[in-house]
């Protein structure tokens, strides 16, 4: 990923990018003299202010929220006490490493949630486009239908089903999608939607749609070949 972002640690702007493939090592991080003596601490506070704010469940604290957002390795370091006092390079480097991994895997998920949202938008957009097209099968349109109206809305019907099973094949092949990046192994988006949509009464609510709607217009569509049927007799 060719991607920069310049982020604030220790009070030093830093542009970081999606290049590391693996979590830092901590082997060194404290070990080596010391290049700012409050580097920890400007690293605490800024994370403290730009971040805990944003965190589901504060209760942790500062260093239960950088050891979720980062690794527990960067916030045993950067803690108040022990090496945490000795802000070095090799720790210096291990932040933005979590950092650069962080924002990539961020870059991802919200590529996932446009994917999701479009997805979303073009299923809403043929369930109501079939449900305001369908023709009525109501027993007083049918007695006023001929033979070759009878035939003309059942055709109508059989068509925009076909629709809904495109838009079903679709929204399948969205959820099957596994979005990538150079940091991380993928996300794939069917987890997503497991995890936007899992305390609902359906975990897969765009393509129940579509599943009701293809039984309204089967359910159509049988009442149309008992009409025709009658017709023939």
């Amino acid at each position: 990923m060719a991607e920069t972002e310049t982020v604030d640690i220790g009070g030093v702007g830093v542009a970081t990018g999606a290049s590391s493939t693996t979590g830092p090592s901590s082997v060194g991080w404290t070990a080596s003299a010391s290049t700012a003596t409050d580097g920890c601490r400007r690293v605490r506070a800024a994370f403290e202010e730009s971040v805990l704010p944003h965190v589901d469940d504060a209760s942790g604290g500062v260093h239960a929220a950088i050891a979720a957002e980062l690794s527990g390795e960067v916030a045993v370091a950067l803690a108040a006490e022990g090496g945490g006092n000795r802000f070095t390079d090799p720790l210096r480097r291990a932040v933005l490493d979590c950092v650069d991994q962080r924002l990539a895997e961020s870059r991802v998920m919200l590529r996932v949630l446009e994917r999701e949202l479009s997805s979303l938008d073009d299923a809403i957009e043929v369930v109501k486009r079939v449900a305001a097209s369908l023709p009525s099968v109501d027993k007083s349109d049918r007695l006023l239908c001929a033979d070759a109206e009878l035939w003309a809305r059942r055709r109508r019907t059989t068509a925009l089903e076909a629709d809904l099973d495109e838009a079903i094949q679709e929204r399948q092949s969205t959820l099957d999608t596994v979005t990538a990046s150079d940091v991380k192994a993928g996300i794939g988006h069917d987890a997503v939607v497991e995890y936007l949509f899992g305390d609902r009464e359906t975990t897969y609510p765009a393509l129940d749609g579509l599943a009701r709607t293809v039984r309204e217009c089967r359910r159509r569509r049988d009442v149309l070949d008992a009409a025709l049927a009658e017709e023939s007799e």
